[in-house]
């Protein structure tokens, strides 16, 4: 049985079957080029930096000297161990990702300031957090950069009481 087009229909089969070709070369070239360098673990600030308060939106931790000084808003709430949350800002590393998440709904936003020696503004990091779905992601404004982070560990960069 043989296929019988006009020549017309041929350069219609010509032209959708390039377009396929360029749509595979293009997607696998895509997927053998990711950048592994761009998906990698760093903390949310740098070690060398230095933290001098960090405003989650109610609770202030302010450094004083070589301490830590805890304003908040809410008088139950406390921090305690206000320095080793401080130590896991800039310890604990995130897997960054090479685009922006699809964020659902159900997402509650809370922004978080960190101000830093030797910055006039202070760095905006921005926590979308989904209960639902378990997922917590977070945009850093500054460097227009997004991390991933362990829902069941977002306690650990924000004070529980906040959650």
């Amino acid at each position: 049985m043989a296929i019988k087009l006009s020549q017309k229909g041929w350069n219609n089969v010509l032209i959708f079957s390039c377009m396929f070709m360029i749509l595979l070369f293009n997607y696998t070239n895509n997927m053998l080029m990711t950048n592994d360098e761009d998906q990698v673990a760093k903390p949310l600030v740098a070690q060398e930096q230095l933290i001098q308060a960090i405003d989650f939106n109610g609770i202030e931790i302010q450094r004083l000297g070589a301490n830590w000084r805890v304003l908040s808003k809410f008088p139950t709430v406390q921090v305690e161990q206000p320095e080793q949350l401080i130590a896991e800002w800039k310890q604990r590393p995130l897997q960054t990702l090479s685009n922006s998440p699809m964020l659902m709904d159900t997402v509650k936003s809370m922004p978080v300031v960190v101000w830093i020696a030797g910055q006039e503004e202070g760095a905006v990091y921005e926590f979308f957090i989904d209960d639902s779905e378990k997922s917590v992601y977070i945009k850093d404004h500054q460097n227009d950069t997004w991390f991933v982070h362990d829902y069941a560990q977002l306690h650990v960069l924000i004070p529980h009481q906040l959650l």
